[in-house]
């Protein structure tokens, strides 16, 4: 004579629909995260570099080489893992260049 439970049954479909479920919200949640947090990467790193680097690129001749600088100088903190230091390299690089941060409110709140 054997017993068995009846929650022993519906165990594996009861988390089946659970592992499911977090995938679907993780998926959600990976689709509507900006591109610079679904690379793992930090805002600083990502989104103010490519700023940096484009503000440099479109800078007069004078202003050129130290912008690029303060751009090289940002990336090699970067790759240190520094990224407060290098937004500061980044964002003396766009005032050097003469060009405007562009934030939004989720680069805001990554500073």
């Amino acid at each position: 004579m054997t017993n068995q439970f009846s929650s022993f049954r519906r165990f594996p479909s009861a988390f089946a629909i659970v592992a499911a479920s977090a995938l679907a919200f993780t998926g959600l949640i990976a689709s509507t995260s900006p591109a610079y947090a679904q690379s793992g990467s930090d805002y600083r790193c990502a989104g103010l570099a490519d700023q940096a680097n484009t503000a440099a690129d479109g800078a007069s001749a004078a202003q050129k080489a130290s912008a690029k600088r303060f751009v090289s100088t940002g990336k090699k903190l970067c790759e240190a893992g520094n990224e407060r230091a290098a937004a500061k390299q980044f964002r003396a690089a766009l005032k050097v260049a003469g060009v405007v941060e562009v934030e939004a409110d989720s680069q805001m709140a990554a500073r």
